[in-house]
């Protein structure tokens, strides 16, 4: 069933979309983000990392797209923040923020919800979203600490296994 909240969410994408992202940059850590004003691939990879899949969930939370579509686009940014030095609910907190904005945008009246219903939807959509990236941050960090550990035994000899 289509909710048309989604639709109001559509036509607020850019809106929505630019300060999400600019929340998400607020809170990566100053070491990760060079500063640069191009955020080309190439340029700046994690930025340009960052805007390409913020906009995929988005897309995926207002169209119902493919859950291939989402898995990438979180995968990516998981991997990125699995190598930091933080706690999953600091390396995930850019899917709360994404939730928050919305929020932030209704309580403000920019933007109108029909009814209590379209927004628990759109919950629960964000809520399937942190699930699916808990789930690729801990096999991320899983795969960081195990190839920690086969460092280790290959460093003292005991690689037997």
């Amino acid at each position: 069933m289509e909710f048309p909240i989604y639709k109001v969410l559509q036509e607020n994408e850019q809106h929505i979309l630019a300060k999400w992202q600019s929340n998400v940059f607020s809170q990566a850590p100053h070491e990760l983000l060079p500063g640069n004003t191009s955020k080309g691939q190439f340029t700046d990879p994690i930025s340009y990392s960052i805007e390409k899949n913020t906009a995929a969930i988005f897309k995926w939370l207002i169209k119902a797209a493919d859950d291939n579509d989402l898995a990438e686009a979180l995968e990516e940014i998981c991997r990125l923040s699995a190598v930091q030095n933080s706690k999953p609910s600091e390396a995930l907190g850019f899917i709360w923020a994404l939730k928050h904005v919305i929020h932030q945008l209704l309580a403000s009246g920019k933007i109108i919800c029909p009814n209590a219903d379209d927004l628990m939807d759109v919950d629960a959509r964000i809520d399937k979203i942190v699930g699916q990236a808990f789930d690729f941050y801990c096999a991320c960090r899983a795969q960081i600490y195990e190839l920690r550990v086969n460092e280790i035994k290959r460093m003292y000899g005991r690689d037997a296994g």
